[in-house]
């Protein structure tokens, strides 16, 4: 809520930035981030149910990772395949709060924490689960809610899983303000409004 407001003070124009995305989405400039972000050659959510995750091959895993926005596949691939497939289905399936099953994976020092992974890993896999529930964590994610003025203070500093919450929050005002139907769409948008400049976010 306090987000919201923020962003009113600082004249986002929402409309503009939404016509500005609906073009890009028409004029195909956003098909090599989407197919990078979200392409593959069959349903990895099906990947991701809890009876196929025995058998989540490291190929599958590499893919999902590199999707996400790994960039230490070397040091990924260390991880015993065992391990991410326990942690992947602590992290969908568990029982405990969100917060706290994200800090657990978020954390390579957590009980379920993968080396290489970090927090876009968590996200990405919530994200691709339930898209309507969770967004992905990643950089353009913060830049285009830094622009905003929605980037929740303290951000990255704080317990992993909470400021999860935090982002999740904001990135709720997002999706409602551009009226996208998920989160994988808003994650989009905030790709490309990212690299927009703050003035072409506000109204003349």
């Amino acid at each position: 809520m306090v987000a919201a407001s923020q962003s009113e003070i600082q004249g986002i124009d929402w409309a503009a930035l939404s016509r500005a995305y609906d073009d890009a989405v028409q004029a195909g400039q956003l098909d090599a981030f989407r197919a990078r972000r979200w392409g593959y050659a069959d349903d990895p959510s099906a990947w991701l149910t809890q009876e196929n995750l025995a058998t989540l091959t490291q190929p599958q895993a590499d893919a999902l990772y590199r999707a996400a926005g790994g960039r230490q596949l070397t040091k990924f691939r260390t991880n015993d395949l065992a391990d991410v497939r326990d942690s992947v289905d602590f992290l969908l399936y568990d029982t405990i709060k969100l917060e706290n099953r994200f800090e657990e994976c978020a954390l390579d020092t957590g009980g379920f924490g993968l080396t290489g992974a970090g927090r876009e890993w968590p996200s990405y896999l919530l994200a691709l689960r339930d898209p309507k529930l969770f967004a992905p964590w990643s950089p353009h994610t913060e830049r285009a809610l830094r622009r905003l003025g929605l980037l929740p203070p303290g951000l990255k500093r704080g317990h992993p899983g909470l400021c999860y919450i935090d982002l999740l929050d904001a990135m709720q005002v997002v999706r409602r303000r551009s009226a996208l139907p998920d989160f994988l769409a808003v994650d989009e948008f905030c790709y490309f409004n990212g690299r927009i400049s703050r003035s072409a976010a506000k109204t003349p």
